[in-house]
């Protein structure tokens, strides 16, 4: 008996080397140039475009290897049946003329309905690889857009921070009718031992120097008003003229690190130009304890201080004695 040989792959191959080409190209999507992009709101647009563009072709990939076996399993009976036909070769002729007509027109319509299965196959395996190219380019069209949209929201951030602290400084000076009132920005904890005995006003003229040990003393109105410049030694300690409480403790423009302590009836002390101070917005400080340093070497040379009556300076050398 002669042994009979497949020839379904032989013929798989010749309708594969005549299959139509097919797929859609991908919708591109337009991108703006980042250097045209003024405000976080513009690159979070930008973002969600990208990101819905994305999430739709994820979804439509996520649809094409189901369709791709569904097609192949069809493929494989189609071609088992075309396989079976022309085996069958010249067998209906025995039927008649008509029979052997219906014969050849199965097998012509088997034919060509495996060539559109692999042309479809085809076709998904070029749009498969053509989405996957589309997501890897989102991806990489997204990373730089997210690099800039959080440096603009770190500046936007330093920006809201620098307004907040204009405005705890400003607030520093309100009416100390406000006991419940912290500042938002402030130091480490500091000390907490206070015991206002005498008033603000009562003590002026004897107020406690605001620099322990040697100083030398500048009138100034650096910052617009009147205060004082004291130049010690780098490091030295810088003391409360008297009790009362810290409203503001943080970096402020041009005052640099600066304490305002808070010491009732509306009357305030400011030490500013510091090199340090483990204060904090809220602390009590005793009469002569300390609110901070002075400046070390490369930090600069003096402290700056003022009194503050309200938000309204007042010449500190008839409150320190001088």
């Amino acid at each position: 008996m002669r042994r009979r040989t497949s020839i379904l792959p032989v013929l798989l191959l010749a309708l594969v080397s005549g299959a139509a080409r097919g797929g859609t190209p991908v919708e591109s999507l337009p991108v703006q140039a980042p250097s045209a992009l003024s405000s976080v709101a513009d690159f979070e647009r930008l973002l969600k475009r990208i990101d819905d563009e994305q999430r739709a072709v994820e979804v439509e990939l996520a649809g094409i290897d189901p369709h791709i076996e569904t097609l192949r399993k069809r493929m494989l009976a189609r071609g088992r049946a075309y396989y079976r036909h022309v085996h069958a070769g010249l067998l209906p002729v025995g039927e008649g003329f008509d029979a052997l007509v219906d014969h050849a027109a199965r097998v012509e319509r088997v034919r060509r309905a495996l060539e559109r299965d692999i042309a479809d196959e085809k076709a998904l395996l070029e749009r498969r690889t053509e989405l996957e190219g589309r997501i890897l380019r989102l991806r990489a069209e997204r990373a730089p857009l997210e690099l800039q949209r959080e440096a603009m929201m770190r500046a936007k951030r330093a920006l809201e921070a620098e307004d907040e602290r204009r405005a705890a400084f400003a607030r520093a000076f309100e009416s100390s009718s406000r006991p419940d009132y912290v500042a938002i920005y402030g130091a480490d904890s500091g000390p907490r031992d206070a015991d206002a005995r005498l008033g603000f006003e009562a003590q002026k003229g004897r107020l406690l120097f605001p620099v322990a040990g040697r100083a030398e003393v500048r009138r100034s109105s650096k910052h617009g008003v009147s205060g004082v410049e004291l130049f010690t030694q780098p490091g030295a300690a810088v003391r409360s003229v008297a009790a009362g409480r810290v409203v503001f403790a943080d970096r402020y423009d041009s005052y640099a690190l600066t304490v305002i302590v808070d010491h009732g009836d509306r009357y305030y002390s400011v030490y500013a130009s510091l090199g340090g101070t483990e204060l904090r917005a809220g602390d009590p400080v005793a009469a002569g304890a300390r609110v901070g340093t002075a400046p070390t070497a490369g930090q600069g040379d003096t402290v700056y201080f003022e009194i503050r009556h309200g938000a309204t300076p007042l010449d500190p050398g008839p409150w320190l004695g001088l």
